[in-house]
């Protein structure tokens, strides 16, 4: 007996619930007779469901009453990598049908679609006696007529007078003509409107084609740029009383004719309005270039080149770039401003600045800066001066300002505390030459993705130097108004410091208005730039820990840059203003995108298109996902904290408050686990001291004639054995270069140098020390002190415990460089140079490494294993950076990546396999019961945190939602008191104002209605409607149970 397979609900989604809705009932029997299925066809239409806007949202609460276990499991479904369909394990193998595989029913039609094709090179089903589907006029054989036909109109086929009358009003189609021979196999060739071989056609401007009573007696020829191709049409300007309605005559009357001219004095060169449109489209979505686009149409207009095509590439770009700049002016703004991050002129309600301090999170704006080397620019010796059309009105800022504040900063002094600074360490030695610009630093919301205005500007040298990323951060936070920034930046710990001593220098020199003085300022690190820093760093900085800030990542600004980059190709030949304007277009669009889709996110959904385009649909999603991962931190919190004692519990969390308050109390973050030990360093100063101390008393000796105490001699011996391995590492190596290579020979010179020279040299790196380590331990009890072992001893120590320090930073340092390569590398002399800077800082981690395990194997023959337990066997596998993984690492990432439509290039994956961490991190003696203790104690003080942020994202998602319709209510208020803002115009003119913004009103109540009705839903109900359940659950083929 087969196997029952569970039927899933289905989940309706609509404005109506199924019982209400009406259409006849069609029922379908199974095969199997057991069951019958039914659905309604021919649904009587129905209007949406208006939503009356309230002026007060602070009772608005979206997704209120949620089943916890089908939350959870929607949102399970809710995945942050591509994820194909898989057949139901429970189910058997699905039933598929011929329609599953389109490609396979047409290849069998293969031959059928072409002949079809080859058809319409002659008469196709017109036969051998046409005629003109107009006039009825015969066209075979035995007229003088030719017959026409148009590609745009269609396949029918005209006389030529009934073509002509017909395309009076369509100038820029393209007939096609066959020879008046009349011959079956006679083919359609080339024609046109205007030519005299043509149909010679005249078209009339100022009256859109139609006759014009009085026009111009000059016929001009203007080039006419089109989506079909690259037109030549004879035109004739209007001259009648009609024309006086055309304030600037020619230009007047080619713009009501929705053509673009080129210049503004004889213009001889126009592009239609619709082929910038698609220009523009594909621009922003495709990131096409000019340069592409023309090329394309020139071919389309002759893909031979037997004919002269016009070249007008300069004229389209200069064009587009001016029509694209006047679509934004009318906008009310050249910058699209983010409507779910915090805003006191838009968005906040009553009282926001007075409320609760465990609240006031909610009203904190979450910015996040970074620097993108990829969208460099070069310098190009024809330039010209061609400033932007907007400079500090849109996105990059004021240019001029920008460049004379850059002119006068003094470079400051890099003091990195944090020893994984390849940002910092490569910010004088980045290859610049040639280039205008090497980067773009940029400022956009953390929690948004979108690009602050006057958040944009260009870098010189290097990764963001102080200069440039403090003009930019303190341009983009403006006037924001709000009393607490977060600023997440990868490099976030340096910067950070006397930040506000430099913006208040530049706000006393009245270059910028933004008072830092006004903000409580919280900086962190993005989490998975987080990971080459030391743990001490990442402990104190990571958004993971900081409070007040949900679940944001940081890392939204990486994936902004994703979809910025493809442009780089087509913008780092642009001169300055074009290159600017082109970039703030693209922005634009990013940003009004993620307003009002929050991103479609197709890429991160794959094939199972789980999600809808519908507006909000981004933060329902996060809503979905924030709410069960809320759900199950809180019991897994729970479980930990229940097993613990009262007055424990309060500890821990005054020594969490404290850190909270004050971040130079202990980080409750962090283990007070043993470190692995003084360095070799602190070792040999004590054992200095000590020797001092006896030959003082009276109780200590020297060794030799020479004045050299033990611990002298074995640090100098210690000397030699280093510089030996650093020979033996070079001359063996395979990343070093050639030239440092030669330095082996310097190195072997120097070593021998401080040998008797009277001796034969053997090779410097083979020869041994004969070491108190060196000897057994006979040898050791007949000629050594027992002084000289110990000490070795106790050095030794400290080497293992400087080699694990290295070892720690040199991965770190590797990790942050990689991810510094893998974001901003293009080309392969780039990549080379990265590979080998990678190469370098490898080498150092495996000479130490190398270093480390000599050291100990000597330990081990002075002492014996259980001497030093706490430095294990080191094998390569160990070598890797110290990651956490946390319980809702899934989760987060899933969240992060909504609302981005492009994968940022270095993000990293959610590690499938969980690896333990590398006990080269928590070198430091065995666990007694205080370390074991202390654990617990860091767990439960990472799960508080974990529900705590989670608790956070929830409200906050939920601010977000109330704070966007809001926006939206403002935009639409705002347009609708500029419908009679001018009163200086025309009565056409005035007119037209009105009613462009009662169309952009119309449109954003269009908006505010979508979001209203996605979330102002019962919580059950707009989860389901956010997930679309019903397309996963209807894949069956007909007739199956």
């Amino acid at each position: 007996m087969s196997r029952q397979r569970k039927r899933k609900p289905k989940v309706h989604v609509g404005g109506l619930p199924p019982s209400q809705v009406q259409g006849d009932t069609s029922v379908h029997f199974l095969t199997s007779g057991r069951n019958t299925s039914s659905r309604l066809l021919n649904l009587a239409p129905t209007a949406a469901t208006r939503v009356q806007a309230t002026e007060d949202l602070a009772e608005w609460m979206p997704f209120l009453d949620l089943a916890d276990e089908e939350l959870a499991a929607i949102a399970l479904t809710i995945s942050s990598e591509p994820q194909p369909l898989e057949d139901d394990q429970h189910a058997g193998k699905r039933k598929r049908t011929a329609s599953d595989d389109p490609m396979a029913l047409w290849r069998p039609m293969m031959r059928a679609y072409l002949d079809e094709l080859i058809r319409g090179e002659t008469l196709g089903r017109h036969g051998t006696r046409p005629s003109c589907a107009a006039c009825g006029e015969s066209l075979g054989e035995g007229s003088n007529s030719r017959a026409f036909r148009c590609t745009e109109c269609g396949p029918s086929i005209h006389c030529e007078e009934c073509l002509r009358s017909r395309h009076e009003q369509l100038p820029l189609h393209s007939p096609q003509v066959r020879p008046s021979s009349k011959k079956l196999t006679d083919f359609w060739r080339k024609s046109t409107l205007f030519s005299r071989s043509g149909l010679g056609m005249v078209y009339q401007l100022g009256h859109h084609g139609f006759p014009c009573p009085y026009p111009e007696s000059r016929v001009r020829t203007l080039v006419v740029i089109d989506v079909g191709g690259i037109f030549k049409v004879d035109v004739r300007f209007c001259a009648c009383s009609a024309s006086l309605r055309h304030k600037h005559m020619h230009l007047s009357q080619l713009l009501d004719n929705a053509w673009y001219p080129a210049t503004t004095m004889e213009p001889a060169t126009c592009a239609t309005f619709r082929v910038l449109d698609l220009f523009r489209t594909l621009k922003v979505v495709g990131n096409m270039n000019a340069h592409d686009f023309v090329g394309s149409l020139e071919r389309m207009t002759n893909a031979t080149f037997t004919e002269q095509v016009p070249d007008r590439y300069k004229a389209f770009g200069r064009m587009s770039r001016q029509y694209d700049f006047l679509l934004h002016i009318p906008a009310g703004g050249l910058a699209v401003h983010c409507w779910a991050c915090p805003d006191p002129n838009r968005n906040l309600p009553e009282g926001w600045d007075t409320v609760d301090k465990s609240k006031s999170y909610l009203y904190s704006l979450m910015l996040a800066l970074d620097a993108n080397f990829r969208l460099k620019n070069r310098i190009r010796g024809n330039e010209r001066n061609d400033p932007s059309l907007g400079s500090g009105l849109g996105y990059f800022v004021e240019l001029n300002q920008y460049k004379e504040h850059l002119r006068h900063y003094v470079a400051e002094e890099d003091v990195s505390t944090c020893i994984a600074f390849a940002a910092l360490m490569q910010k004088e030695t980045r290859l610049t030459t040639g280039l205008r610009v090497s980067g773009v630093g940029g400022c956009v919301c953390a929690r948004h993705g979108l690009v602050r205005p006057l958040g944009l500007g260009d870098l010189q040298k290097g990764s963001g130097a102080y200069a440039n990323m403090d003009w930019i951060f303190l341009n983009a936070v403006g006037g924001a108004g709000l009393k607490r920034l977060v600023v997440s930046y990868d490099i976030a710990c340096q910067w950070q410091q006397h930040i506000r001593e430099r913006a208040k220098k530049l706000h006393d020199q009245e270059l910028v208005t933004t008072q830092l003085d006004d903000y409580a300022l919280q900086f962190a690190l993005p989490v998975w730039h987080a990971v080459a820093h030391e743990s001490s760093c990442q402990a104190a900085n990571s958004l993971t820990h900081a409070v007040g800030v949900g679940r944001t990542d940081g890392e939204g600004i990486e994936r902004t840059w994703a979809i910025l980059n493809p442009i780089a190709f087509s913008t780092k030949e642009m001169g300055e203003g074009n290159r600017h304007d082109t970039i703030e277009d693209k922005v634009d669009h990013v940003n009004f995108e993620k307003n009002v889709k929050q991103g479609r996110d197709d890429y991160y959904f794959g094939f199972t298109k789980l999600i809808t385009n519908d507006a909000g649909d981004t933060l329902a999603r996060k809503m979905i996902i924030a709410l069960a991962e809320r759900d199950q931190q809180v019991r897994e919190f729970n479980q930990v904290d229940d097993s613990l004692e009262p007055s424990l519990r309060e500890e821990w969390q005054l020594k969490v408050d404290a850190w909270n308050a004050d971040k130079t109390c202990p980080n409750p973050y962090l283990s007070d686990a043993k470190h692995a030990g003084p360095s070799e360093a602190q070792i040999l100063a004590d054992l200095k001291k000590s020797e001092l101390e006896q030959l003082r008393s009276g109780r200590g000796s020297e060794l030799g004639a020479g004045r050299t105490t033990a611990a002298a001699f074995i640090k100098g011996a210690l000397q030699l054995e280093d510089q030996q391995r650093r020979i033996r590492f070079e001359a063996s190596g395979t990343m070093t270069l050639t030239a440092e290579r030669s330095s082996v020979e310097e190195l072997r010179s120097a070593e021998e140098e401080k040998r008797d020279a009277d001796l034969p040299p053997p090779p410097a790196e083979t020869t041994k020390l004969w070491l108190p380590s060196d000897l057994s331990v006979e040898q050791r009890e007949a000629i050594c002190r027992p002084a000289l072992v110990e000490i070795e001893a106790q050095l030794r120590l400290g080497q293992c415990a400087d080699a694990l320090g290295k070892i720690r930073g040199h991965l770190h340092a590797k990790t942050h460089l990689i991810d510094t390569r893998n974001a901003n590398a293009v080309g392969q002399s780039s990549s080379t140079r990265f590979g080998t800077l990678i190469g370098r800082v490898g080498d150092q981690a495996r000479r130490q490494a190398n270093k480390y395990r000599e050291a100990r194997l000597a330990l081990l023959r002075l002492k014996g294993p259980e001497f030093a337990p706490q430095f294990r066997e080191l094998r390569d596998e160990d070598l890797r950076v110290h990651v956490e993984s946390e319980s809702d690492a899934k989760a987060r990432a899933a969240l992060g990546k909504l609302g981005s439509t492009r994968r940022a290039r270095n993000e990293p994956p959610v590690t499938k396999k969980m690896l333990p961490v590398s006990w080269i991190w928590f070198a430091g003696g065995e666990a007694d019961k205080e370390e074991l203790h202390d654990s617990v104690r860091v767990q439960w003080t990472k799960s508080r945190a974990r529900r705590d942020r989670w608790i956070e994202e929830v409200h906050l998602l939920r601010e977000e939602m109330r704070r966007v319709i809001k926006s939206v209510e403002v935009v639409q208020r705002e347009w609708k008191e500029r419908e009679q803002l001018r009163d200086d115009v025309d009565e056409e003119l005035a007119a037209g104002l009105t009613a462009y913004a009662k169309r952009q009103a119309y449109i954003y109540r269009g908006v505010e209605e979508a979001f209203r009705a996605s979330w102002g839903t019962s919580g059950v109900a707009a989860i389901r409607a956010a997930a679309v359940v019903e397309p996963l659950t209807t894949m069956t083929s007909v007739g199956e149970d």
